[in-house]
């Protein structure tokens, strides 16, 4: 690797329990720098199967969230795959456009990733423990139109919320369904009421745990701060965990607006 100034990004290991079983995930967040060179940091980042995809992205905002994308997805991945090099772990793209890891030295890795705002977030995990991940500012002017997705119990709950908590609670069970679509790679493409949640209770500290009306099988741990809403979405009967309360080191660690 060169000198070259990559962007300020947090990174940290994850741990999924499923029984007395312990599997291995992390979770990585990069934050923009609109001084960012993208041709650069495309020559630091990418391997030859995402050079030449890039290259065909025209848009600067494209360009950008691609690469801010795939640099926390490398990020996620490092440690797991023990490989520094960043150009050597390649993100490619599935039929439905989901990101796969290209990594033929230790395969069984999975990751997801999320844009939001100036923020690029990703999750690693094994495959075989299916997860998706999505992030939203929390804005007040799109009340109405997250309202206008929402199912009729799903209403009640954020009518019957405290005021200030409204446009933070709309916004988390739109990721919380944004990230389950991940994980069926079918983006929100299908009746948005198939996501709808049978349950969402606050578990912590801007912590909260959503149970799908459709789909059982998974839950959603869901963290909100003044500024941004992201949920995990996994399996029911998984544990997640690392340096302590998942919601709680969310919001202290990463929902900040960089300083």
């Amino acid at each position: 690797m060169s000198s070259f100034k990559l962007p300020r990004a947090v990174s940290w290991p994850l741990t999924i329990q499923r029984g007395e079983a312990q599997l291995s995930a992390a979770l990585a967040v990069v934050f923009d720098d609109q001084s960012l060179v993208l041709n650069e940091l495309a020559g630091e980042l990418l391997g030859p199967t995402e050079l030449a995809y890039f290259s065909t992205l025209r848009l600067g905002r494209r360009r950008h969230g691609y690469l801010l994308g795939r640099y926390a997805a490398k990020l996620a991945l490092r440690d797991l795959l023990q490989e520094s090099d960043f150009r050597i772990i390649q993100i490619g793209r599935g039929v439905f456009d989901q990101p796969l890891v290209l990594f033929a030295q230790k395969q069984g890795w999975g990751i997801t990733i999320s844009h939001t705002d100036s923020l690029a977030f990703a999750l690693a995990f094994p495959t075989g423990h299916p997860m998706g991940i999505d992030a939203e500012r929390i804005d007040s002017t799109c009340l109405e139109t997250r309202f206008s997705q929402l199912s009729e119990r799903e209403t009640e709950w954020i009518e019957t919320a405290n005021l200030k908590r409204k446009p933070g609670l709309a916004t988390a069970l739109w990721t919380s369904k944004e990230a389950l679509s991940k994980i069926l790679c079918t983006g929100l493409t299908s009746p948005i009421q198939i996501y709808s949640l049978a349950e969402f209770n606050l578990i912590g500290l801007g912590t909260w745990e959503g149970l799908f009306q459709n789909f059982g099988q998974y839950k959603a741990i869901a963290s909100i701060c003044s500024s941004y809403a992201l949920s995990i979405v996994l399996p029911r009967n998984s544990v997640l965990g690392g340096a302590g309360d998942i919601g709680e080191m969310i919001s202290a660690r990463l929902l900040r607006d960089p300083q």
